[in-house]
């Protein structure tokens, strides 16, 4: 991306031989302003000759507010306004809005949600909108609304964040917005989400919270979306089997959806059979490959070692993430997509043989037009590492499944004791910090706030980061850059420390 910003403003530059400002002035109003623009306009374009910059012209129509003002800044420099494309009236002030989010990994479990999500409809379109978040400028320095967030700072790229929220007062019972999922996402785009009960595709007690989002850009182009979590069962054993299939036994569940009974899958099977079939409208599948920073986030998320070690088909608890790659057509315009998964086999022995307990967790997807896919793959990273579990949250699902199985202690089994230790194991894990060895595979270090000595850890894609009153981040790979100078608000910067 840097080498296509340096080549669009030296096209740029080269096409205004007559320019009487400052070359390397005119460039630095043209990169703050149009590098989004040209990522989302001339992506197929070949950089050179003046290309990108013609392509930009012939869409001029099209091009943002924020681009329109900056090239006409820049062709009053250069002593040549008309050439200028037209400045469009400046964008009013846009205010997100978060809405009401399990220790484990939230992600997705119903296909049909997340294909919503990707063409156009609310992920959680029933949840109220309920938590405020600061406003966005209306040339937000996370980039304009029509396409990639990440704007030009010197010779690096930044982007603004803000802490989006997923409220569990509803389930909680309770008034007042509770956090439970939190995670970060450009300052301007919008956000939707929930947290519900008995909503899930299947029925697995460990399902019973829902959690669903959807955040978007301002076109509603490009989107990140999750789902909740789906699990199922099996066994080896036949007085198992027939226990996990009978119907007083599932009444005595004490649940009316019972854990779905189906063969054990892999992650890659699990994707082609159970979800990408249901996916609406009709997606092409280009590519799958493992994703070790979803692995990784899951296994800390539960408490779980950084590999599955003995882990296998004699028991174990083992974890598999991947992601693929789709293509699709929305409104006649062609769209990619990522769309992820971890899958979690607890494998306990019963009787002659074993029961698969299967978690298909972590389940996102993040689309935008084709081309810009790979071009926001950094930002992808930074809110996948992002989306976390509050303190308050885990402990009260925890709470809630404990006096569940206390009073269902008939139906306790293997699965059931593995799901409580992995539970407590994950809180000792947040309690003693995080861990150096496996930071590197899940995308993040760790930061500390010079103000308060807090310690937490954000997204390894950009190697500076600042933090404002008002829960809002910035992050940038240009160690010159400082958001006090551009940006408004008063930004501390973060230090990054061992973890």
């Amino acid at each position: 991306m840097k080498r296509l910003t340096l080549l669009l403003f030296y096209c740029a530059a080269s096409a205004a031989p007559s320019a009487r400002a400052d070359e390397a002035a005119i460039m630095a109003v043209l990169r703050a302003g149009c590098t989004a623009d040209a990522q989302r306009l001339c992506a197929g374009v070949q950089p050179g000759g003046g290309r990108i910059l013609v392509c930009l012209k012939e869409h001029k129509d099209s091009l943002s507010d924020q681009c329109k003002q900056a090239a006409q800044h820049a062709a009053t420099m250069s002593g040549n306004p008309q050439s200028a494309a037209p400045t469009a009236s400046q964008s009013s002030t846009n205010t997100a809005t978060m809405a009401p989010g399990s220790n484990a990994m939230p992600g997705s479990g119903a296909a049909s949600s997340v294909t919503a999500a990707m063409s156009g409809s609310q992920a959680a379109a029933s949840a109220p909108s309920t938590l405020a978040t600061p406003a966005a400028e209306a040339r937000s320095s996370s980039g304009t609304k029509h396409g990639p967030v990440a704007a030009s700072a010197g010779s690096g790229i930044y982007v603004r964040l803000k802490k989006a929220q997923i409220s569990y007062a509803a389930v909680a019972g309770v008034p007042e917005p509770q956090p439970g999922i939190e995670m970060l996402i450009p300052t301007a785009w919008e956000f939707n989400s929930a947290i519900r009960m008995n909503t899930g595709k299947g029925g697995c007690i460990c399902d019973r919270f829902s959690v669903s989002w959807e955040a978007k850009s301002g076109d509603g182009k490009t989107k990140f979306a999750g789902i909740p979590n789906y699990s199922w069962k099996y066994s080896d054993d036949r007085q198992e089997m027939q226990n996990l299939t009978d119907p007083k036994f599932r009444e005595r569940n004490g649940a009316n959806q019972p854990c779905p009974v189906s063969q054990p899958l892999n992650a890659e099977q699990y994707f082609r059979q159970d979800v990408l079939n249901n996916l609406k409208p009709t997606m092409t599948l280009v590519s799958i490959e493992p994703f070790p920073t979803l692995e990784q986030l899951v296994r800390q998320h539960n408490g779980l070692p950084p590999s599955n070690g003995g882990a296998g088909a004699n028991g174990g608890t083992r974890v598999e993430a991947i992601r693929a790659r789709l293509e699709y057509q929305l409104d006649d315009e062609p769209m990619e997509a990522w769309f992820t998964v971890a899958l979690v086999t607890q494998i306990n022995r019963v009787g002659r043989g074993y029961l698969y307990d299967l978690h298909a967790v972590g389940q996102m997807a993040f689309g935008a037009p084709k081309g810009q896919l790979d071009a926001n793959d950094k930002l992808f990273k930074v809110m996948i590492a992002s989306v976390q579990p509050t303190p308050q949250y885990a402990a009260f699902t925890n709470e809630w499944l404990a006096k569940y199985y206390q009073v269902h202690a008939d139906v306790a089994n293997f699965a059931t004791q593995t799901y409580l230790h992995m539970s407590a194991n994950a809180q000792r894990v947040s309690d003693q910090g995080f861990r150096a060895t496996d930071q590197n595979i899940r995308d993040v270090q760790t930061f500390r706030d010079p103000s308060t000595g807090r310690k937490f850890e954000l997204s390894n894609q950009y190697g500076h980061a600042w933090l404002n009153g008002a829960n809002e981040y910035v992050m940038s790979d240009d160690p010159n850059f400082n958001p006090n100078s551009q940006l408004s608000g008063n930004w501390s910067e973060l230090q990054t420390v061992p973890p």
